[in-house]
């Protein structure tokens, strides 16, 4: 699988748990919306990291 695959992969699991966050952090509970939302942070680190790391692969 390519790298730019899972990226891609990556960046919409990101969008979609920053999305579930912010419902969860103004409908059902504070704090748990802002683990849902470092939980989407830390797939969007890694995301970045393996931009960073297979730059010139794409």
């Amino acid at each position: 699988m390519k790298i730019k695959v899972v990226r891609n992969w990556l960046n919409f699991l990101f969008i979609i748990g920053a999305i579930v966050g912010l419902i969860m952090y103004y409908k059902v509970s504070r704090e748990t919306g802002i683990y849902v939302i470092l939980g989407s942070m830390m797939i969007k680190f890694t995301e970045s990291a393996l931009r960073m790391m297979y730059k010139n692969e794409e």
